[in-house]
């Protein structure tokens, strides 16, 4: 079973396991696949005239075979669900990336730390320039300092 499961998730694999080669015809083999059916006679191809068989092959249980079948049809839904989390994951991936180099560009002139700290202490002695001028102004204008 583990070696279905192995030979089936090889087939999705890609470049990284080499499918092997077909093995070779072994010599008296059956040349194709016949049913086999309770209470009816084999093949005349399976079987001589003399009751012995006219080539090798091996009697799979139905049971079996469905279990293969399910085994596959299970092993391509992996596949399936493999492919989703990995496209997922590279979505992830190339998402950080684009924000790492994001984070790694140079910041412009005005959106530095250094930049908006002179512009704060600028625009703090401007704005106490401005509120000295017109207290003193009012001041002077307001009590008659200048009559």
């Amino acid at each position: 079973m583990i070696l279905l499961l192995a030979l089936l998730s090889t087939g999705h694999a890609g470049e990284l396991v080499k499918r092997p080669s077909k093995p070779q015809v072994v010599s008296g083999q059956c040349l194709k696949s016949f049913p086999i059916r309770r209470g009816e006679a084999f093949a005349p191809e399976i079987v001589r005239e003399s009751g012995v068989a006219a080539c090798s092959a091996v009697a799979v249980p139905l049971s079996d075979y469905a279990d293969l079948l399910q085994t596959e049809q299970w092993a391509e839904a992996i596949a399936a669900q493999y492919r989703v989390e990995t496209f997922a994951l590279e979505s992830d991936r190339d998402w950080y990336k684009r924000r790492l180099e994001a984070e790694l560009q140079p910041l412009p002139f005005l959106e530095r730390p250094g930049t908006q700290r002179w512009l704060g202490r600028v625009e703090t002695l401007v704005t106490v320039g401005i509120v000295a001028v017109g207290l003193g102004a009012s001041y002077q204008y307001g009590s008659g300092g200048l009559r």
